[in-house]
């Protein structure tokens, strides 16, 4: 039964790429809007979704409604069981510039960061070809998550910071949750945040691709590009972090996985049963030092590997500093 079923998908899987063009994706023959007025303003987008009938709608509205629109709109679907799919199709129809894609990750994996790297990168490599196959030009790229709500001149005040500094990588506007406060919100906004994150082009292709949030800040940093926090430009945060089920026990998986320092994960951990919760903090603790027992893998990358090791040498360089200054 196995066996037949994979030669069935096999087959669907070639009779599509036949039919909708490279890769096995629905590539579209419509030319979608393209900022001719502003070419060095055009913009791209990626959106992975999974399961969000709620939330895409009103996002969809967000980015439709923008000042200046992007070139390219790609909403990568992560094997939805909901009707999300059905929405994607229905926004292609209405407007040319936004194509709907199918990707699934080829492999089970407890690294929520990892999975959500892997198909945001998968639709920014569609999203290239895309604009090289029509002959578009594109001078940023953006990720924006489909929780998020965005005011109507967010890409434009954005990229006016870009445009006001060479050296700006990676920005990110203001980011509001609800029940926040503002202290809370203030520390949360030191950098750009991964929920409506702008690269510029240079940047991204300079740090290899889409690496995750975090991971493109340290490679753009490392590199001498600067990275901004747009507070003019506002984004609502529908979700709360922190949220998601498990989000403390994936959060702590992930420390280990990115290669954290023990004693800082366990000063993390500490600091979660204090301030959030005992049930989270240990949650975040079990998560690392779980993952540390069973040896489990950790991210290939070196480069991220030495900076999240070498951060807890940070941590105490700056204990002490402060010590020293009191």
């Amino acid at each position: 039964m196995w066996n037949g079923w994979r030669v069935r998908q096999t087959l669907r899987d070639e009779l599509e790429c036949i039919t909708y063009g490279i890769w096995g994706y629905y590539l579209k023959t419509e030319i979608p809007h393209h900022n001719e007025k502003t070419k060095r303003m055009n913009y791209l987008i990626v959106t992975p979704v999974r399961n969000e009938e709620k939330m895409l709608p009103n996002l969809a509205k967000d980015i439709v409604e923008q000042v200046i629109k992007p070139v390219l709109w790609v909403i990568v679907d992560d094997a939805s069981e909901d009707q999300t799919w059905l929405i994607i199709k229905d926004l292609e129809r209405k407007h040319p510039w936004i194509v709907g894609i199918k990707s699934k990750y080829p492999q089970r994996s407890e690294y929520a960061n990892e999975r959500y790297a892997y198909i945001v990168e998968k639709g920014f490599k569609y999203a290239i070809e895309y604009c090289r196959k029509h002959g578009f030009d594109y001078n940023f790229l953006a990720v924006v998550d489909a929780d998020v709500r965005l005011e109507n001149e967010y890409f434009k005040k954005i990229i006016e910071a870009f445009k006001s500094d060479p050296r700006l990588g990676i920005a990110c506007g203001f980011v509001f949750e609800e029940g926040m406060s503002l202290n809370d919100l203030k520390k949360s906004n030191i950098e750009p945040r991964g929920c409506a994150l702008v690269l510029r082009r240079e940047c991204y292709e300079e740090i290899g691709g889409f690496r995750g949030h975090s991971n493109s800040l340290i490679k753009a940093k490392n590199r001498n590009w600067h990275v901004k926090v747009v507070s003019s430009a506002r984004v609502f945060h529908r979700r709360k972090t922190g949220s998601g089920r498990n989000y403390f026990l994936s959060a702590g998986k992930a420390a280990y996985f990115q290669n954290y320092h023990p004693i800082n994960a366990f000063l993390s951990g500490f600091y979660y049963t204090i301030r959030v919760s005992p049930l989270k903090g240990l949650s975040y603790l079990n998560g690392y030092f779980g993952s540390f027992i069973l040896r489990k893998k950790k991210i290939e990358d070196e480069e991220i590997k030495e900076y999240y090791w070498t951060s807890f040498n940070r941590l105490l360089a700056r204990f002490f500093k402060r010590r020293i200054a009191k």
